[in-house]
């Protein structure tokens, strides 16, 4: 190859860089700043607000005999079938957050023991007299009455005379579930 075409070939080939290098400064842009800022979580909370406590409330014997909502102790006080025996404890509720939403459970109180079969262990939940199952931020500061029952099957034979059962801890769970 000659000289002026070496030099005819560079020429072109330092044009086509520099027009490449031109062509990308032609292009336009521009930029925003979205301002960030601080976010705050919510709260979902139960506070004991049983006089004196939920663990010392006492338990009551709902009976069809008089006198009904007597005072019940475990420790020293007997069943006979048909009785039903309560337990009242109140929490405040706490729930903070925009379309806040829980749902409330009351889990353990297993009985256990030989008299277990014949028992029957529920609880439900109430806010102002009304039943609930779930909460929202409008129930922040409200009360939830927690009630556990344990009922003596009326049917019960004369195996259950003289027999035992343990119950176990119950929980009471607010859980916020978001569809």
């Amino acid at each position: 190859m000659n000289k002026s075409t070496k030099g005819a070939l560079a020429a072109t080939a330092a044009g086509v860089l520099l027009l490449g290098g031109v062509g990308s400064l032609a292009y336009w842009s521009d930029s925003a700043t979205i301002a960030g800022g601080a976010v705050n979580s919510g709260t979902l909370s139960l506070t004991d607000a049983t006089a004196g406590s939920c663990a010392t409330a006492a338990w009551t014997l709902d009976s069809a005999e008089s006198p009904a909502g007597i005072a019940f102790d475990p420790a020293t006080d007997t069943l006979v079938p048909g009785d039903v025996l309560t337990k009242r404890c109140s929490y405040t509720i706490g729930a903070v957050g925009e379309h806040l939403r829980a749902t409330v459970v009351a889990t353990g109180g297993v009985a256990s023991g030989d008299l277990a079969p014949s028992l029957q262990v529920a609880g439900g939940f109430t806010i102002g007299g009304s039943p609930v199952t779930e909460v929202t931020e409008a129930n922040d500061g409200d009360t939830l009455v927690a009630e556990i029952q344990v009922r003596f099957d009326a049917a019960a034979d004369n195996t259950t005379r003289s027999r035992t059962a343990a119950l176990g801890n119950f929980v009471v769970t607010l859980s916020q579930v978001h569809d």
